[in-house]
């Protein structure tokens, strides 16, 4: 049953009881066109944890606002507390959504957060260099409260994108296990979607049974199955250099995460290489 738990002219929360006990995920949307910011939309990942039987808040502001609402807080404390105790919280968002996911953790006991190209913040004073958006407005009421230490943070983006800026600023901050999406610039999401690992990798965070290093392998291997790979790649290699560049990195990649052979195992490609 979809139930509305808060509502307020800025942000609505929305919550859809699951059959599945033991965890409940909490999801923030990213930045979308103010025209497909409609009342009645689903959340972010409602459609999967509910055919799923998960049990998911999901957070649905009214614009791009990066969560920036004095009442925030309230809607946090009002699903903080709907959860039962013994329930483990994952966060779960993508870019200005994983900026929430990440932010958010400590007033929500996550015990995981899975992060998509998460941004750092939108305060020009801290990321000057950041020309792709900005606050909406002059109040910045979360950029300094620090993500949750006692919780695991994974997190994916391309290294070879300015999202590497913010990491590196999260970094500060607490540590985090990182997976590369290679060549999907800021556009992780959908790069992981369409590798057909996105539905496996939350399956496996709500089973508790998520490996990182076997992961980044397969998203590797599998970044030619995804169109983001095909759009982003050719622009990056435009001159000479560069293009000289990305192969030797391929290359070197495509060595790093080869299935690896094992005797035990009849010689077939059951493991892969460690991501290092």
């Amino acid at each position: 049953m979809r139930e509305i738990i808060f509502e307020s002219e800025n942000l609505k929360v929305v919550k859809v009881a699951g059959t599945r006990a033991g965890v409940a995920f909490v999801t923030f949307e990213q930045m979308r066109p103010q025209e497909h910011c409609i009342p009645g939309r689903d959340g972010f990942g409602e459609v999967f944890f509910a055919k799923r039987g998960f049990t998911a808040y999901h957070f649905l502001p009214a614009g791009n606002d990066w969560y920036h609402y004095p009442e925030t807080a309230q809607a946090l404390a009002l699903v903080r507390a709907d959860i039962p105790p013994d329930v483990r919280v994952v966060n779960y968002g993508a870019s200005m959504g994983g900026y929430a996911a990440m932010r958010f953790s400590e007033p929500l006991s996550a015990e995981t957060v899975f992060a998509l190209a998460p941004q750092a913040s939108v305060d020009p004073a801290i990321v000057p260099w950041e020309k792709r958006w900005g606050p909406r407005g002059p109040a910045l009421l979360w950029d300094r409260q620090a993500p949750r230490r006692a919780a695991r943070h994974f997190v994916i983006y391309d290294p070879l994108s300015q999202d590497r800026r913010h990491i590196e600023l999260l970094q500060r901050e607490v540590p985090m296990t990182v997976m590369f999406s290679y060549f999907s610039d800021h556009h992780t999401t959908e790069y992981v979607q369409e590798s057909g690992l996105l539905q496996q990798m939350l399956l496996d965070l709500a089973e508790d049974r998520f490996d990182p290093a076997a992961l980044q392998a397969e998203l590797w291997r599998r970044r030619r199955s995804t169109s983001v790979y095909h759009f982003v790649r050719p622009r990056k290699v435009r001159r000479g250099l560069r293009r000289l560049r990305y192969y030797a990195l391929e290359r070197l990649l495509d060595w790093r995460y080869r299935p690896v052979r094992r005797p035990e195992d009849g010689g077939g490609p059951t493991s892969v290489a460690p991501a290092g």
